[in-house]
Formats: structure tokens, C-alpha cells, sequence
């Protein structure tokens, strides 16, 4: 009996064992698949825009070497860059970047050019894999398709790893990074060897020592951009970001690089600032803004530069002086207007004084530059709500027009959002004053009577007799990209689901991103059916 009880003792022992097995088995997958989850959803496009028209010419917004007010006005564009790599224009892509590549190395100044264009290019969005292949295959004698799949994999290697402290991150993220390094030392290595000079690439092969802890990786890739570039500025700013604290350095060692360099080269004089503006970022004077501030107009007494100004943009937000933080906000937009986090404070500061319509066209402007980033992800529902809000109140006041602009621009921003398509079909069916005036006149000539005669007949479901007039004004106003959209939709009532996709299409080619995420509902809607 003795023996009996033993055993039987044993085996609820061990089938204990083996629940607890399995708790800890189960417990762990769970976790894994939170990680899992929470990489995903930050390499998930916020919003997936639109191409929009490609550049005729050099995708440089003003002429070089231009100033006004000490602000350099030349600058690439970087949507336009990301059109000719939507539209797969590959041979004009090359030769437009090669062609920034050339400036720059007339002068030196112009350096941002590449920086901010490849940036744009390689942003790290999950569309952008596919097309950076096909154009290195189309152009593999060119640095340029190299250089931006290499950034492009950088920026993804970060996106995977998040922005926590080494120890809250997950080996799941971590080995995340260093899979997607893995894939673009390579890439970045051959464009510096296919064009020496291209110092761009330097840039994210520093980023990847800096996470990768590899000093001696960094040190050897700045020594190489610093003999090819002597006064290049982007460089030494990622170098000096190396040199802080968090990463392993010291601001002894930042001060002295910037001093050796300033001595050097006067224009770089601003590098001075970087320990101070480092200092009022450090987490210890989160909740210091008056401090935070002191140091930032220390930061910018050695130079007007752009994260100096973004940084005291988003102290001053927080003690709630908006005015204030908007003129600093607008100064870092003018000194780096090709970069998406200026347009995204900016957002944030106006989306915090309730000017909705600049606030979404700013957002949307740093999503086409940016799709994947955290502040735009983190602003977007609160901006479109307040569109939404603000078209109530512009409808209310009889402003017809001025909702219909923000309800769009709401649109393009959610794409398929119901109450952005409740309040615009709203909006669209109340009478208005031009109504009757068109009506007499047989064919209406302007977009938004022949919208709201649309909706109209819609109701009624008389869509056959909706589809002419959009005919006859798509045939006088063929470049019209939300008339497609619409007219679309009178095609897929109609049954004709080709001629619904083949608008959406050219709506979506003709900038509308709401045209480019219906396209692809109807296209996989398509293929489930099939």
C-alpha cells in the first residue's frame, strides 16, 4: 500500500511537472508573439500614399546655393524622388540621384541633398523592398539603387529593434536588427566602392556600427567620409550622435571633436552645440523644460542648425507656449524642409492649437516622406478627427467648399474611414446656392456640382444616368484625380468591376491615395472571389 501510495505520488508529481512545463512553454510563446506583433506593427505602413506626379528635371526644390534670411533655399525633393521609384522610372531615378551626387560634390554644401533624398528613397517602408531590387537589377552598374536598398535596410533594422534601452529590448528584436544589417552592409559597401566619393553611404554604415556597439567599424568608416568630404556637415552631425553618452562616448570627447573640427572648417561651427542639445535631451531633464531650454539656447548660440530648433520646438509645445514652438518649428522646417520629422512636430504643435487644415497637411507631407514613423502613426487619428470637427464646423457656417477640402484631406490621410465618408456624403447632398444655377445650364461644368448630382441620383440608385456626366467631365478635365475616384464608384454599382479598378488606378497615378487603397481592396477582393 506503502509502495502504491509512493508511486502514485511520483506521478502527480511529474504530471505537475508537466503542467508547469507547459504553462512556462505557453507563457513564453505568448511572449514571443507579442514581440512578434509588436515588430510587425511598427514596420506596418502608417498610411501607403500615392505616387504623385514625377519630377520633370533635377528634383531640387529652389537653386542651389541661394540664401535668404541665412537659410540655405535649394533642396531635394524627396516625394518626388519616391514618385520615379513608385512609377519604376528607373533610368531617370538614376540619373537624378547621380545628378544630387554631382552637386554635391561641386559643393560640399549641398550635402543634404543625398542625405535626405536617399533617406526617402530607403525609408524602410515594406513596399519599398520589392522596388529596390528591381532597381539595382536595372541599374547594377550604379551606386545609386546600392546606396538606397542599403539605407532602406538600416532604417528596417531599426524599425525592428524600436527605440528602448538595450535591456527592455527583446532578443527577438535584436536579432530582428542584426538580420536586416546583415543585408545592407553589403549593398552600402559596393555603392562607396562603385562611387568613392558617395559619403552618403557612411551615414547608415555609422548607424550600424553605433547599435552594433562596434567603435573601431566607426571610427575606420568616419576616417574614410572625413578624407573624401573634409567640410560635409550631415557626417559629422551622425558621427557626433555616436560620441554622446547613451552610446558609449562622453561629451569631453564631443566637445573636442567639435572644437578640432569648427577650428578647422568655421562653417561647421554649429557642432559645438551637439553636447548641449544631447544634454537637454538626456532623460534626467524630461520634466526640466526651463532647464531643457537653457541648454538649447546654448545649443544655438554656436549655430541656427535644424535639430537644435526642432528640440526647443518641442520643449517650448510642452510648457504650452505654441506660438512660440510654431516660429521654431517653421524655422526647422526652413533649415531642413526635406525632412519628415520637422513636418511631423509641426503637425503636432498646430493639431495642439486646433488648426486642423495645416496640422493634416503637414502630417500627410512627412507620411510621404516617412510612412512607417512612430509620430505620424501616434498623430493620425487625432488629426483626422479634428478634420472631421473642423468640417462640421466650416459646413455649420455655410462653408461649403472649406469642408469638402478638409473631409478630403482627411480621406487621403484614412483612406475608407466611414465617418470621413458619412460627413463628405453629408456635406456633398446639402443644397447649396450653385445648385440650382448649374441645373439650368443642361451640363454641369465644376467638379462638385457634378459630385453632388452624383450622390443625388445615387440615392435613388439611378446610377446609369450618373456615369455620363462624369464622362463628359473627364473627357474636358482629364487630369482630375477625385473624379476618377468617383466615377469609380458608379462603375462598381454598375457591375463593371474592370473599368471600377482601371479609374481607381488612374486616381491613385494621379495622386489620390484613397484611389491606390480602394485599388488594392478591389484587386484582393478579385482574387478571394476567384
Amino acid at each position: 500500500m506503502s509502495s502504491l501510495r509512493t508511486a502514485l505520488g511520483a506521478g502527480v508529481l511529474l504530471l505537475g511537472l508537466g503542467s508547469a512545463g507547459l504553462a512556462v512553454r505557453a507563457f513564453q510563446a505568448k511572449q514571443r508573439a507579442a514581440v512578434e506583433a509588436r515588430i510587425a506593427a511598427r514596420q506596418e505602413p502608417v498610411l501607403t500614399p500615392a505616387p504623385g506626379p514625377a519630377p520633370r528635371g533635377l528634383p531640387v526644390v529652389a537653386p542651389a546655393g541661394v540664401e535668404q534670411g541665412g537659410v540655405p533655399r535649394g533642396h531635394v525633393d524627396g516625394v518626388a524622388l519616391r514618385a520615379l521609384l513608385l512609377r519604376r522610372q528607373f533610368e531617370d531615378l538614376t540619373l537624378a540621384v547621380e545628378q544630387l551626387q554631382w552637386g554635391m560634390e561641386s559643393n560640399p554644401q549641398d550635402e543634404h541633398w543625398m542625405t535626405d533624398g536617399i533617406q526617402a528613397l530607403g525609408n524602410g517602408a515594406p513596399d519599398s523592398a520589392e522596388l529596390l531590387d528591381a532597381w539595382v537589377e536595372a541599374s547594377p552598374r550604379s551606386f545609386a539603387p546600392y546606396l538606397a536598398r542599403g539605407t532602406h535596410w538600416v532604417n528596417v533594422g531599426y524599425l525592428r529593434r524600436g527605440t528602448r534601452f538595450v535591456a527592455a529590448t527583446a532578443e527577438e528584436e535584436l536579432a530582428g536588427m542584426q538580420k536586416a544589417f546583415e543585408r545592407a552592409v553589403p549593398d552600402l559597401t559596393r555603392a562607396w566602392a562603385l562611387h568613392p566619393k558617395a559619403v552618403a553611404a557612411a551615414r547608415p554604415l555609422i548607424h550600424v556600427a553605433n547599435a552594433l556597439g562596434d567603435r573601431e567599424d566607426r571610427e575606420r568608416v568616419f576616417a574614410r567620409a572625413a578624407e573624401q568630404c573634409p567640410s560635409c556637415a550631415d557626417v559629422r552631425s551622425v558621427y557626433l550622435h555616436g560620441l554622446t553618452p547613451r552610446w558609449g562616448g562622453s561629451y569631453e570627447e564631443m566637445d573636442a571633436f567639435a572644437e578640432a573640427q569648427s577650428r578647422a572648417h568655421p562653417e561647421l561651427g554649429f557642432l559645438r552645440g551637439f553636447a548641449d542639445w544631447d544634454r537637454a535631451n538626456d532623460p534626467r531633464v524630461e520634466d526640466d523644460n526651463d532647464r531643457a531650454l537653457v541648454l538649447l539656447a546654448q545649443a544655438l548660440s554656436a549655430g541656427d542648425y535644424w535639430e537644435f530648433r526642432l528640440a526647443r520646438a518641442k520643449r517650448l509645445r510642452g510648457t504650452g507656449a505654441l506660438d512660440a514652438a510654431l516660429v521654431e518649428s517653421n524655422r526647422a522646417v526652413a533649415l531642413r524642409p526635406a525632412r519628415a520629422d520637422v513636418y511631423f512636430e509641426r503637425a503636432r504643435i498646430l493639431a495642439s492649437s486646433q488648426k486642423w487644415g495645416p496640422a493634416g497637411e503637414d502630417l500627410l507631407h512627412g507620411l510621404r516622406l516617412e510612412e512607417t514613423d512612430a509620430d505620424g502613426r501616434s498623430l493620425r487619428p487625432g488629426v483626422v478627427k479634428g478634420l472631421v470637427y473642423a468640417a462640421y464646423e466650416q459646413h455649420g457656417a455655410g462653408h461649403r467648399e472649406e469642408a469638402l477640402r478638409l473631409l478630403e484631406l482627411a480621406g487621403e490621410l484614412a483612406p475608407g474611414d466611414p465617418e470621413v465618408a458619412r460627413w463628405r456624403t453629408r456635406v456633398v447632398t446639402a443644397p447649396s446656392q450653385e445648385q440650382g444655377k448649374e441645373e439650368q445650364a443642361g451640363m454641369p461644368e465644376d467638379f462638385r456640382a457634378v459630385q453632388q448630382r452624383d450622390y443625388a441620383l445615387a440615392r435613388e440608385r439611378r446610377f446609369a444616368e450618373i456615369l455620363p456626366l462624369w464622362d463628359a467631365f473627364l473627357a474636358r478635365n482629364p487630369e482630375h484625380g477625385l473624379a476618377y475616384l468617383e466615377r469609380s464608384g458608379t462603375h462598381y454599382h454598375l457591375r463593371n468591376l474592370e473599368a471600377a479598378l482601371s479609374d481607381l488606378k488612374k486616381a491613385c497615378d494621379l495622386g489620390i491615395n484613397e484611389g491606390c487603397a480602394r485599388a488594392r481592396q478591389l484587386e484582393q477582393a478579385r482574387t478571394t472571389i476567384r
